[in-house]
């Protein structure tokens, strides 16, 4: 199978697209600028796959995915993987910031779906992997606008998953916790002034605990990638999972918050249900 992998320059990205050629399977991966990984790529195509542009918050993306397929061939699997994190409290972020992560977060997975399902849907065949976060269950302080890009792509899939199970497309929501990239390379990780009226809160708490994560960072990136992509290849149940918890942080956090869930529904049962009409 050959798969497309966006936002390979580093992290979990690279990793995946070095476990998919390790596991004998064809591969391009992408980034925005390549000079800016030029050991990644040459590593990549080392080991047998290429590399190509694609910016997923482009106008162009369109047309460069079509031209991806033209000179390398369908794509079997697709995983959305390109996207990075803004933080503060959600009332001094700027929209503008806030509207850009989205449109890489969250819009420019979609427009990758958009382009690329049409093929998979008329040949009946694959996989789509939308990389969320252990976030989705537990969204910190601080990163509220990272958190809601995460829910988005969650709720997409759902739907998505449904919309394409006749055609035996198979949509993924891998989610991994924290990890030790550079995803939280502190060069990398925007994290604005503090107000002071949010100093001394839970805000300034996660903040202090995310800044530090390059260094403390409790999951291997190479391990989760190589989940990922096992999970595609031979699914771990029948019917294959939606959703992949990825480390110790992420289960912990679904496990958390199916109780906190169940114990809501439970104890709101009386009050929920007396909104329906009465049937006689």
């Amino acid at each position: 199978m050959q798969w497309l992998i966006t936002g390979c320059s580093t992290g979990l990205g690279l990793d995946i697209a070095r476990a998919v050629l390790g596991a004998g399977q064809k591969c391009i991966a992408t980034s925005r600028n390549s000079a800016s990984s030029p050991e990644a790529v040459q590593e990549i195509k080392k080991l047998g796959g290429v590399w190509a542009k694609l910016d997923v918050a482009s106008e162009s993306l369109e047309n460069d995915l079509v031209n991806i397929v033209k000179e390398h061939g369908p794509v079997d699997v697709v995983v959305n993987n390109a996207g990075y994190a803004d933080g503060g409290a959600l009332e001094s972020m700027d929209l503008s910031v806030a509207r850009k992560l989205f449109e890489v977060n969250f819009w420019g997975s979609i427009r990758v779906i958009q382009a690329l399902v049409p093929s998979m849907r008329e040949r009946k065949s694959g996989v789509i992997v939308n990389i969320s976060s252990g976030t989705y269950w537990s969204p910190p302080p601080g990163a509220a606008v990272y958190a809601a890009s995460k829910f988005a792509i969650e709720g997409v899939s759902e739907a998505l998953a449904m919309e394409l199970s006749s055609f035996n497309v198979r949509v993924l929501i891998a989610e991994p916790g924290a990890m030790k990239t550079a995803f939280y390379d502190p060069k990398k990780l925007k994290m604005p002034p503090l107000a002071d009226e949010y100093k001394g809160t839970a805000v300034e708490y996660a903040s202090k605990m995310i800044a530090s994560m390059d260094q403390t960072a409790p999951q291997d990136p190479k391990k989760t990638a190589e989940v990922i992509v096992r999970e595609v290849l031979k699914p771990c149940s029948d019917p294959p999972v939606l959703r992949l918890p990825l480390g110790k942080e992420s289960l912990g956090g679904a496990r958390k918050r199916v109780a906190e869930l169940t114990k809501t529904a439970d104890e709101l049962e009386s009050i929920a249900a007396a909104c329906d009409f009465e049937i006689n």
